[in-house]
């Protein structure tokens, strides 16, 4: 019976079967290194049988990695995509650190990075003369050893404050085009022509997903800034309102991430919030602006912004009813008293109850031309006391309470 890649080895009778790494631990009596963290360990327990047999096998490097590269296909957050490549790589070769650099112009430029290096070496262009440069030019995996021969680029030691004592690297494919290269760093002892190829045998198998998702986030924050800039728009008719789409995206992305939502659906409630208000375009200044109380045909005509934004997202192709919601929901209340349909607890969606949220969150915590910003304490207190009084989701309202700026 085979181990699950993630086992590296085990020690049983004194004898380590596979390999050691950074992480163990024990079950039944049994120390296990792992490669990753997070992990089964009911998986686990049932393999302590097997390895008290001694039956229990262990895939070697080569096949490890295949498992790896298949297991970042689920990932679509580039930060979080290349943190994983970085973490697998180095596990396997137990190495220090590990990078992706990707082909622009006539250089190399590094990607949004991970680690103690992160923000600061992305925007230095790596030339063709350094040992990336080396690698993704000859087309092959390569191995520096000694970086006194060897073409090392020291600005990027110097700004990351990172001391690069070997290397080795493969260029990056995507399908038939090279598009870049990865670096593992700082191996003790150093790397050798096995390790060479386990990197070139990663390098290939991570290609076409690296670019598609680095293509994916970047036409991802294209959209994000167009809507962004549509809604600021939108909200710069009042000179008190035109940071508020962006804040509730802000808020309503970290409750989002709270309740362990999916890269996908943050991104889906990010475009959601911005956009919540976008139906006040429809709304004429001379009630948009009133410094006045509104009669109640005035306030009819205001909380008609929640059906025409609906209608104007409705319109757009591709629209998720989820993207929708947010618009038309995020005045309703969970007793019913909200508008424009009065709908009630389980009638509302889960982006409008958490749009909802912030919305009220950052209208009382922002300066308006009737008040000062309140306090975020005092905030806090009314949302709690209306969620208790059935107004707002009160599990969300817990977690506003945890992670509020």
């Amino acid at each position: 019976m085979y181990a699950p890649y993630w086992v590296s080895g085990y020690i049983i009778d004194k004898e380590i079967i596979g390999k050691k790494s950074k992480i163990k631990v024990n079950i039944d009596g049994v120390d296990f290194y792992l490669l990753e963290k997070d992990i089964n360990y009911s998986i686990l327990k049932m393999l302590v049988r097997h390895a008290k047999k001694k039956s229990l096998k262990i895939l070697n490097d080569v096949e490890k990695v295949s498992f790896m590269a298949a297991k970042l296909n689920s990932s679509l957050r580039l930060s979080t995509l290349l943190k994983n490549i970085q973490e697998s790589i180095c596990n396997i070769l137990d190495a220090e650190a590990a990078s992706v650099l990707l082909l622009k112009d006539d250089h190399l430029q590094f990607l949004v990075t991970v680690g103690k290096a992160s923000g600061k070496i992305e925007s230095i262009p790596v030339p063709m003369e350094s040992i990336a440069g080396t690698i993704f030019k000859s087309g092959k995996a390569m191995v520096f050893n000694d970086l006194s021969k060897a073409p090392h680029f020291k600005k990027v030691d110097k700004v990351s404050k990172f001391k690069t004592k070997n290397i080795v690297g493969a260029p990056i494919y995507s399908d038939q085009e090279k598009v870049g290269v990865i670096e593992v760093l700082n191996k003790e002892g150093g790397f050798n022509e096995r390790d060479a190829k386990i990197v070139e045998l990663f390098a290939k198998l991570i290609g076409k997903k690296l670019l598609s998702t680095w293509e994916h986030e970047r036409f991802s924050k294209l959209f994000k800034n167009i809507i962004l800039a549509f809604s600021t728009m939108i909200d710069k008719r009042d000179k008190y309102t035109h940071m508020h789409s962006k804040n509730v995206a802000y808020i309503s992305r970290l409750i989002g991430e709270e309740l362990g939502f999916s890269e996908h659906t943050l991104e889906q409630l990010e475009y959601s919030a911005i956009l919540h208000d976008v139906g006040k375009i429809g709304i004429p200044d001379s009630l948009l602006l009133k410094k006045g109380k509104l009669t109640d045909e005035e306030y009819k005509i205001i909380q008609s912004h929640t059906i025409m934004g609906a209608e104007i997202l409705e319109k757009i192709k591709h629209t998720t009813y989820d993207i929708i919601s947010g618009a038309l929901e995020h005045h309703e209340r969970l007793d019913g008293s909200g508008y424009p349909f009065g709908k009630k607890n389980g009638e509302i969606s889960l982006f409008g109850r958490i749009i909802a949220i912030a919305d009220v969150y950052d209208a009382l915590t922002a300066k308006r031309p009737y008040k000062e910003p309140w306090p975020k304490e005092k905030v806090l207190k009314i949302l709690r006391q209306d969620s208790e009084n059935g107004k707002f989701d009160i599990k969300l309202v817990e977690i506003l309470e945890k992670i509020a700026p």
